[in-house]
């Protein structure tokens, strides 16, 4: 491991504190580390001296974003998300050893983008606790940081990043060392350890239709649409038929790919490759590596805390009979977000709304216009051991609009569909001006489910656009905690701060999503809405000039839902090019 000191690394963490936004502890210092022996040899540095010096001159912001996603690998944890390793253990794992076995052959795994092997290991873990050797099982666990590979590989943990491993598999599977614990032997046997660059068109280590298991969590998040959708048809090929695949919470193929089943495992829902699938075909030749890029909240809080919290908020709101807020209702119905104000062709955000109670519910006009989405498919005959727990699959329930009683009350809403539909449910309420209902489906959508990263973003959006800024703030912080280089948490925390008329945070806010996505046109478009605001027109031409100069590159959609904004190159472009016209008019300052 390469040798820094500390205070090379406390001023390696002031930059990205001030440039990205990313506070990195004394307890993240190793990252540091893993991140400057990987970036260091790349750029022909010796010293890290030197190299911090590169970072902070002329022309370092290039490579300032090329290390940020490399420290970010230490953000992970033994048996990360309860919910999904729940499902692992009782059902998914003990099913694919036993199939194994019954085949005859080797239970094929793979942890893709295994950072520094926490997810690996644990899988390894629950696979030994279920009998299954070292020689019956295939657990490949690659990531593109080489440095962060070796580290996994040596299997040396501090002792407050194994905080998460009980006291019976520590004694179990590890040894003390100092600072620490170190897996044993009979643990590594498990597993097999190399770099994997998951954008290129090619798999060589992985074969066609060979994997029971893949797990590709909090990785994909970074990616733009079309490297989701070539790595999801190379996942495809490699998995057989029948194979699972599990994303992380903040992520889905909701409306992104359409050629897995989903399916719910013990409460998690996971995708599958139709067993029905028997065509052993190479994947599309089609790649486009995104960067994505982070940030760290203040305030420390777990998803399941963040869930808890807002358990007792809708407890309170329950009995309190105030679940909408605000003025009471008007004869035409619930009041509608305000309308972008059109100056000389300018578009602007909606102002913040108070929401009004809704009308009683009647019979709905027109079409449900429900969302596509991924196929549940009815529960299939065991093909296991009678003994052994398999995956509950659902039956294919048709998507359920919410009614209210007579009280006013929103009932719960269907918990048996996947988190995405539930979002769109909410998303569809939230256009619709029902504010109310959509935050109430969201916060029960994240009791549920309190990782998923789209309903965060979202929830903070409805609060600010509500008026309720303390929780917009700390649920924008939940989900910079939760991915610490999330560019939508800095844009939707800009436009809180614009609405809230605090030019100074949304600059900071939108600079730092810039920074960590310069080709955002969305960003510098909103960017220019703050100069506008701040009296700076020149500043404001440059910005929206940039939004169209991006426009050159492809544009991923963002996380989460704001109502109004323009999401597409045209709305963007259109948008910026009435408001610089507009801005052309005035003279020069």
């Amino acid at each position: 491991m390469l040798t820094a000191s500390n205070k090379v690394l406390q001023q390696l963490a002031a930059l990205l504190l001030e440039r990205a936004g990313l506070k990195i502890t004394p307890d993240g210092f190793h990252s540091l580390r893993l991140a400057l022996s990987t970036r260091m040899p790349v750029v022909g540095v010796e010293e890290p001296e030197k190299y911090l010096a590169q970072l902070s001159g002329p022309g370092g912001e290039e490579e300032l974003r090329s290390f940020l996603p490399l420290v970010t690998v230490g953000h992970t944890e033994f048996f990360r998300d309860a919910k999904q390793f729940r499902a692992l253990e009782k059902s998914v794992l003990p099913e694919l050893v036993t199939r194994a076995r019954r085949e005859m052959r080797k239970v094929s795994v793979w942890s893709a983008g295994c950072a520094t092997g926490e997810e690996p290991y644990s899988v390894a873990m629950v696979l030994a606790e279920l009998g299954a050797l070292s020689l019956e099982v295939d657990l490949l666990a690659t990531d593109l940081n080489l440095a962060a590979v070796e580290a996994a590989r040596q299997g040396r943990f501090t002792s407050r990043r194994c905080i998460s491993i009980g006291p019976e598999r520590l004694k179990r599977f590890f040894r003390p060392v100092d600072e620490g614990y170190e897996a044993l032997s009979t643990l590594r046997d498990y597993i097999r350890f190399d770099g994997q660059n998951l954008a290129v068109p090619v798999f060589d280590k992985v074969g066609l239709s060979s994997l029971d298991l893949i797990l590709c969590r909090n990785v994909i998040i970074y990616f733009d649409l079309p490297t989701i959708r070539g790595l999801m048809d190379r996942f495809l090929s490699a998995l057989r038929p029948g194979g699972l695949l599990f994303l992380g919470y903040s992520e889905s193929l909701f409306k992104v790919y359409d050629r897995f089943e989903m399916i719910e495992v013990d409460g998690a829902f996971v995708y599958r490759r139709p067993l029905a699938d028997k065509a052993i075909r190479p994947p599309p030749l089609r790649i486009t590596p995104y960067p994505g890029e982070p940030e760290v909240a203040e305030r420390k809080q777990t998803p399941e805390s963040f869930a808890a919290d807002l358990r007792k908020r809708i407890q309170v709101e329950s009995a309190s009979g105030a679940l909408t807020r605000g003025t009471p209702p008007s004869p035409q119905g619930p009041a509608a977000p305000a309308a972008p104000r059109a100056v000389k062709g300018h578009v602007h955000l909606p102002a913040p709304v108070t929401p009004a109670t809704p009308p009683p519910v009647g019979p709905r006009a027109g079409g449900s216009g429900d969302l596509a989405r991924p196929r549940i498919t009815q529960e299939l005959p065991a093909v296991s051991a009678p003994e052994v727990a398999r995956p509950r699959i659902t039956q294919e329930i048709p998507t359920v609009t919410p009614t209210r009683s007579a009280t006013g009350e929103v009932p719960a809403w269907p918990k048996l569909l996947p988190p995405a539909e539930r979002l769109a449910m909410a998303v569809r309420k939230m256009a619709q001006g029902d504010f109310p209902a959509a935050i109430a489906g969201v916060e029960r959508l994240l009791v549920d489910e309190p990782s998923d990263l789209d309903a965060i973003l979202t929830l903070g959006n409805l609060y600010s656009l509500t008026g309720r800024i303390p929780e917009a703030r700390d649920t924008v912080a939940q989900a910079i905690q939760r991915e610490p280089l999330c560019v939508e948490a800095r844009v939707f925390g800009g436009v809180a701060a614009l609405q809230a008329g605090k030019l100074d945070e949304a600059r900071s806010e939108l600079s730092k999503a810039l920074f960590l996505e310069p080709t955002l046109a969305i960003g510098h478009y909103l960017l220019a809405q703050v100069y506008e605001r701040s009296q700076e027109p020149e500043s404001a031409r440059r910005s929206y000039r940039n939004a169209i100069a991006q426009l050159r590159f492809p544009q991923r959609p963002l996380a989460g839902h704001y109502p109004e904004m323009p999401d597409s190159a045209d709305a963007i472009s259109r948008a910026a090019r009435y408001a610089l016209a507009a801005l052309e008019e005035q003279p020069l300052r």
